[in-house]
Formats: C-alpha cells, structure tokens, sequence
C-alpha cells in the first residue's frame, strides 16, 4: 500500500510540473503626475505638446514615461507653472498650482 502512495505522490509532482514556465515577466515602464491646488481653467503642456486640462488630487493621475520632463501650467491662458522635473519608473510625482 505505502508503494501505490509514492506512486501517486510521484505521478502528482510530475503533472503539476510540467505547467512551470521559464522566464521573467516585466511590466510597462510608466510614472505618473497629479495636480493638486487651485486646478480652474487650467491647461498642462508636457515637452511642449498638446495642452489638456486636468481634475485635481491624488486619484487623478497622468500616465507619462520615466525621465526628465518640461511641464508646463497655463491658467487663463498665462503660465504659472514652467518646470523641469524628472520621474523615476512607478513614481507618482505631484504637481501644485497656487
């Protein structure tokens, strides 16, 4: 009896290991901005692209790529915000508007 259990034993060990895969899994390299302060009529430009408005706090971020960036804040159509920032991978960087 105790050699039908190994048997079984080695049967089972066998079948669940040829489900392993080999390798490594990495995820998307992404950081992430969010604007806090007073956010009305604003307007943000990062490097110098298309400007697009934003919701203030925490629960409101903005996917960009790891690295050095020029952010820029327009309210009213005036600059109040001119900065260069850099943001490491999963890093969650805030910016505030006065």
């Amino acid at each position: 009896m105790r050699f039908f259990h190994i048997i079984i034993l080695a049967l089972t060990l066998f079948h669940y290991g040829c489900g392993y895969k080999e390798g490594v899994a990495t995820s998307a390299q992404a950081s992430y901005l969010y604007f806090s302060g007073d956010t009305t009529e604003l307007s943000v430009s990062i490097d110098g692209g298309d400007m697009f408005s934003v919701i203030p706090g925490i629960d409101n971020q903005y996917k960009i790529k790891p690295g050095k960036h020029n952010i820029q804040v327009f309210q009213s159509g005036n600059i109040i915000v001119d900065r260069e920032i850099y943001v490491g991978k999963g890093i969650a960087k805030e910016i505030e508007v006065q």
